[in-house]
């Protein structure tokens, strides 16, 4: 069986876009508050706890829809800041890192 160039660039095609749905976003935020209890990923209509390891909280997730979401992070004494996540692209890994300090989310 012989292969030419146009049916394979169309298998390698479609090989790539069946892989986009394995794609993985990874959400950080470091926080410099002791006061702070735990954080939260609202994406999708989902929310997602964030691991915690010292003054970082993150998360590793799949694609599962393209939109907007934020992360909360909640304190012992004060409501939560929220850290706006700007749009997923469903396919592209991206990564979206936060600090939280002195009551304010800001992107790095």
């Amino acid at each position: 069986m012989s292969w030419d160039a146009p049916k394979a660039i169309v298998l390698l095609a479609v090989l790539g876009l069946s892989a986009c749905g394995e794609v993985s976003n990874t959400f950080e935020v470091r926080v410099h508050d002791r006061a702070a209890t735990r954080a939260e990923l609202r994406l999708c209509g989902l929310e997602v706890p964030l691991a915690r390891a010292g003054n970082r909280f993150a998360s590793v997730a799949r694609s599962a829809c393209e939109g907007e979401g934020e992360i909360l992070v909640f304190f012992s004494d004060r409501p939560p800041v929220s850290c706006r996540i700007g749009y997923v692209t469903l396919g592209a890994a991206q990564g979206f890192r936060f600090v939280v300090k002195d009551g304010t989310c800001q992107s790095v």
